[in-house]
């Protein structure tokens, strides 16, 4: 059970629970995902597992659900729309301004500024999303907001 007092001290229970898992669960079933980008969800999961608190217990969650639910396919068959590992996404966060960035793997990318991170609740909640779908974002305190992926360049 995920509570707030990895975050805050506190033993009540953040909003995230059983709610929150069933729209994990639902946002995931939708997604697709290539092999190489499983393989490297595994990965995420288990960096963010090692240290399984507040923020990094949810990417886990969020990691597993993917794993779990997402339709998987050979790299080359992923689709134009998909976003995978090294795509350039435009993204709107609530239906704010939207946003560019490259969705990577690997820490050595980091240099780059526009680069988002999988391993990540923003980067995790991109990745196998379909160009015009709009998905649950995860926040660090279990709330949760929305994004919509824009378009996609692989």
């Amino acid at each position: 059970m995920i509570t707030s007092d990895h975050l805050t001290g506190r033993e009540d229970p953040i909003p995230f629970q059983k709610e929150g898992y069933a729209t994990l669960c639902d946002a995931a079933v939708h997604c697709v995902l290539t092999k190489s980008d499983r393989r490297a969800l595994a990965e995420h999961i288990i960096r963010a597992d090692k240290i399984g608190t507040g923020a990094f217990a949810m990417l886990t969650r969020l990691l597993s659900q993917k794993l779990l639910y997402a339709t998987v396919r050979d790299d080359d068959k992923i689709g134009a729309a998909t976003a995978a590992g090294g795509s350039r996404v435009v993204y709107a966060i609530d239906d704010l301004e939207p946003q560019t960035g490259q969705l990577f793997h690997h820490d050595d990318y980091a240099a780059d500024q526009t680069g988002i991170h999988v391993g990540t609740l923003l980067g995790a909640t991109l990745i196998g999303m379909k160009a015009g779908s709009r998905a649950p974002f995860l926040q660090a305190d279990g709330s949760f907001r929305s994004v919509r992926l824009l378009s996609v360049d692989h």
